[in-house]
C-alpha cells in the first residue's frame, strides 16, 4: 500500500534499470509492483500472490517453446507485474512467440543485456516498497484525524471533498437524494448528473463500484448510517481501479461524512418539539390549530389517508439507562421516517421514552386505500433493524390503526395501534392491525363487569366445575369451537382419546343443552368464550365464581 504506487515505468528509472530494456508490454507499465521474486523454476503456483516482479537468469527458460510459453502464461495468469530476465549463458535471446504474448496481454517483459546483481534490485525495491508503505500508513492517520476535525466544522462534507482533491488531484463528488449534493472542485460539477443518474440503480449491499463510461473512470463508495445509505462518495480517477491506499483513504472519508449526516439527523429529531406537541394533543383528543402545525402536515388531498401506527420499546432486562433511552429513541424515529419517505410516505412522529407515534399519511385511491402492501415492507424493514442493530436488547412491540382520512380521527387510531399491541403481548392475536382483531374489538370496549356478567351466564357452571376437577371442559369446549364440531381433530389438538372426548361432549351437553353448536346459542357461547380469555389476560383478579 503507498499513496504513490510502485509501477513498472517507474522501476524503469530507477538506478539498476539504466541498462535494462523493455521488448514487450509497452501498454503494461502502469502495472503495480507490490514486491519483486527470484524465481528459477517453472512450478511456481504457490509462490507468487500477484503484484510481483519476477526476476530470472532464464535457468527456467532452458526448455522446449511449449514449456516456455506455459511459464509466461503461467506469470500472466496469476497476475504478476512483469518479468525481468537477465540475458547471458542460461538464456540468449527472448522468442518472438512470447513476446507477441506478452504484448497481447500488455505483460511488460524486460531485459538485461548486462551482468546484474539482482540482489541489489530487491533490496533497492523492497527498501523503497516498505518506505512508501509506512508513508502512507503516517499519512492515512493525518487524513483520518483531519477528516474527523472537519466533520465538526461547518460545510465539512465540502471541505472533506476539497481535502480529498488535494490529496489526490482527483475530482470529488458526494451524491445524495435526501439532502443537497457537493462536488469539488468546481470542474466536477459536470459529473454531477450522471453520478445521481448511476447511484439511484446500485445495490445497497455493494460496498464498492467501479465505473467506466468511456475513458472516464469512477469510484463510487456508499456512505452508511443506521443500516442504510444515505449518500455515495464519488471519485473521478484516472485509472480503471484505484490504489489500495486511495481505496482506504476514501473508506475514511465516508465515516467522516456519516457522522456529519447523522448529526444533522439527529439535530433535527431533537427539534421536533412542536410536532410532539402536535400528536400529543391529536391521541389525546384536544382541538388543535391545524394551521399552526400545517408543516407537519401533507397538503390536502381528496386521496389522502392516514393510519396510526405506534411502536413499543420495552427494555425486558432493564440494561439501558435513562440517558440512553432518548438516543436510542431518536436514532430508531431518524431510521423510522426515512424508511417511510422511501416507501411514499408522509409521517409525522412523535418519540418518547418507550414509545414512538407516527401519522402515515400517504395518497392512495378509494379502493386501494387499505395500502397494506406498503405497511408490511416497512414494517419487515424495521424489523429486519431490531435483529440487526438498535433495537437488539429490546423487545419491539408495533400496533396499526384503521385508514382514516379526518385528523380529528388521530385518537381513535391511536387507540387501535395500542389495543393491536395489548393483543399481541397477551397472546390473543397475532396480526398488528386492528382490523385483524376481530370480535376482540367489541369486547375490548366493553366494561370489565359486563364482561364478567356475560361470561357468568353462560360459563360459570362449566368454570365452577373445572376448579373442582380435572375435566378440561372448558379447554374442551374452546378447542371444539374452534374446530367446527370436527371431533377427530378436537381429539388430536387437546392430545386425548376419543372416548375421554365423547364423554367430555356429553357433560358440555348437559350444561349448554343439546344444541349448543347452533345459531344463534353457538354465537353466545364463542362470545363468552373470547371474553373469559380475554379477562384471563387483562384482568385475572376480577375472574371470582
Amino acid at each position: 500500500m503507498a499513496k504513490h504506487p510502485l509501477l513498472v515505468r517507474d522501476v524503469l528509472k530507477r538506478k539498476h534499470f539504466e541498462s535494462a530494456k523493455l521488448i514487450a508490454g509497452q501498454h503494461g507499465l502502469d502495472r503495480q509492483v507490490l514486491w519483486t521474486h527470484i524465481l528459477e523454476i517453472k512450478d511456481f503456483d504457490t509462490l507468487i500472490n500477484g503484484g510481483e516482479l519476477i526476476l530470472t537468469t532464464g535457468v527456467g527458460l532452458q526448455l522446449e517453446r511449449e514449456t516456455q510459453i506455459a511459464y509466461l502464461q503461467n506469470l500472466i495468469r496469476n497476475e504478476a507485474a512483469g518479468l525481468c530476465i537477465e540475458i547471458g549463458d542460461y538464456f540468449d535471446h527472448v522468442p518472438v512467440e512470447l513476446i507477441a504474448m506478452a504484448n497481447a496481454h500488455h505483460f511488460p517483459i524486460i531485459i538485461f543485456e548486462d551482468i546484474v546483481r539482482f540482489i541489489d534490485i530487491t533490496q533497492d525495491l523492497h527498501t523503497y516498497i516498505i518506505n512508501q508503505h509506512q508513508q502512507a500508513l503516517t499519512q492515512l492517520d493525518t487524513l483520518s484525524k483531519t477528516f474527523m476535525e472537519l466533520s465538526l466544522m461547518p460545510n465539512g462534507i465540502l471541505k472533506i471533498l476539497q481535502v480529498l482533491h488535494q490529496d489526490t488531484d482527483a475530482p470529488f463528488l458526494f451524491v445524495s437524494e435526501d439532502t443537497k449534493s457537493f462536488y469539488y472542485p468546481v470542474e466536477a460539477k459536470k459529473y454531477l448528473r450522471v453520478m445521481e443518474e448511476h447511484c439511484q440503480q446500485l445495490e445497497i449491499q455493494e460496498p464498492l463500484h467501479l465505473l467506466s463510461i468511456d475513458k472516464d473512470h469512477f469510484v463510487i463508495i456508499p456512505v452508511n448510517g443506521l443500516g442504510q445509505v444515505w449518500g455515495y462518495l464519488c471519485m473521478h480517477s484516472g485509472l480503471p481501479k484505484p490504489s489500495d491506499y486511495t481505496l482506504l483513504n476514501l473508506e475514511r472519508a465516508t465515516m467522516s461524512i456519516a457522522h456529519i449526516l447523522m448529526r444533522n439527523r439527529m439535530l433535527q429529531e431533537r427539534q421536533q418539539s412542536r410536532e410532539d406537541e402536535f400528536i400529543l394533543a391529536l391521541i389525546q383528543g384536544q382541538p388543535v390549530d391545524i394551521p399552526y402545525y400545517q408543516s407537519y402536515l401533507p397538503i390536502e388531498s381528496r386521496n389522502l389517508f392516514y393510519r396510526v401506527v405506534v411502536f413499543n420499546l420495552h427494555d425486558k432486562a432493564n440494561t439501558v439507562s435513562e440517558e440512553e433511552w432518548q438516543e436510542i429513541q431518536l436514532q430508531n424515529a431518524m431510521y423510522i421516517r426515512s424508511i417511510l419517505k422511501k416507501l411514499g410516505f408522509f409521517p409525522t412522529v412523535s418519540v418518547r421514552q418507550h414509545e414512538i407515534i407516527i401519522l402515515a399519511f400517504f395518497i392512495a385511491a378509494d379502493y386501494m386505500k387499505d395500502n397494506r402492501d406498503s405497511f408490511d415492507q416497512a414494517i419487515s424493514q424495521i424489523i429486519a433493524r431490531k435483529a440487526a442493530q438498535f433495537f437488539e436488547q429490546l423487545i419491539l412491540s408495533c400496533g396499526i390503526s384503521n385508514v382514516y382520512q379526518s385528523i380529528e380521527s388521530v385518537h381513535l387510531g391511536y387507540k387501535e395501534a395500542k389495543s393491536a399491541i395489548q393483543m399481541q403481548h397477551q397472546q390473543l392475536a397475532s396480526s398488528i392491525y386492528y382490523k385483524d382483531l376481530g370480535v376482540y374489538r367489541l369486547l375490548l370496549q366493553q366494561d370489565q363487569t359486563a364482561l364478567l356478567q356475560f361470561v357468568k351466564d353462560y360459563l360459570q357452571e362449566i368454570l365452577l366445575l373445572d376448579q373442582k376437577s380435572s375435566l378440561d371442559l372448558f379447554q374442551t369446549l374452546a378447542v371444539y369451537l374452534a374446530c367446527n364440531g370436527a371431533k377427530n381433530d378436537t381429539a388430536e389438538q387437546l392430545f386425548i382419546v376419543r372416548q375421554t372426548l365423547y364423554k367430555r361432549i356429553e357433560r358440555l351437553e348437559s350444561i349448554l343443552g343439546a344444541d349448543f353448536l347452533q345459531a344463534p346459542h353457538r354465537l353466545n357461547i364463542e362470545m363468552a368464550v373470547k371474553a373469559y380469555e380475554l379477562l384471563q389476560k387483562t384482568a385475572p383478579d376480577v375472574l371470582r365464581f
